[in-house]
């Protein structure tokens, strides 16, 4: 890995709430198939990776680990139940993120680029220590700090909900949540970042509000199929 090579640290947060019984196979096999990618395309990535419900809005099970260290989900591992705390869990891994860049800085180490997915298929209903406007207040500030933001969202409208909370339409995708939906949302992710990352490497200049560069192929999917 070049040293002059930002690392990309991936913040994804996974919704693992009950409604997500009916896709558990499928997020996990997407989500092993996204992993698989970005392992594959070099070690200049780092991961953290949590999950969010009601019962615990910031289960993490990776923190800040090399992209070759994180471990494959598992039907142990994802096990949907209880409700949707979006902005508790948004607002959790953003102050994760803070700190670390604060550490990092402190410590005059080179800075991450930091990349946050947000992977859902319900809206907000259970959030308790943050509300819609300090969510939108956070992802405002720490835009104007060069993070980038995605949100894959199903059985919602992901850019008024998105939208609600101050995230771009570059970075939002609805996708159907069903096995072939999913699995067009992990793998046009897994492609956004591929360019994200090879673009970081080129030192090709990007947008860091549009991840996905106007290639949506999840919601290209989702409104064939309800045509």
């Amino acid at each position: 890995m070049n040293e002059s090579t930002p690392v990309v640290h991936i913040y994804f947060l996974l919704d693992r709430s009950g409604s997500m019984a009916s896709i558990a196979s499928d997020v996990i096999g997407g989500f092993n198939s996204f992993l698989a990618d970005q392992k594959a395309d070099g070690a200049d990535a780092t991961m953290t990776l949590v999950q969010f419900d009601s019962q615990d809005p910031h289960e993490v099970l990776s923190a800040a680990a090399p992209i070759g260290e994180v471990r494959d989900l598992s039907p142990a591992t994802f096990l949907p139940r209880g409700g949707t705390p979006l902005y508790d869990a948004m607002g959790h891994v953003i102050a994760d993120a803070t700190i670390r860049a604060e550490q990092l800085a402190a410590r005059r180490d080179r800075a991450e680029e930091i990349l946050m997915v947000t992977f859902t298929d319900g809206e907000e209903n259970q959030s308790v220590e943050y509300d819609r406007q300090k969510i939108f207040d956070l992802i405002k500030k720490r835009e104007e700090a060069g993070w980038t933001f995605a949100y894959l969202g199903a059985n919602q409208d992901s850019y008024a909900e998105a939208g609600r909370i101050g995230l771009s339409a570059g970075g939002t995708q609805n996708f159907k949540a069903d096995a072939a939906g999913t699995a067009v949302a992990y793998a046009s992710l897994s492609g956004a970042v591929a360019t994200r990352r090879r673009k970081l490497r080129t030192g090709e200049r990007f947008d860091r509000g549009d991840l996905f560069e106007g290639h949506k192929a999840a919601e290209d999917d989702l409104e064939r199929r309800q045509d």
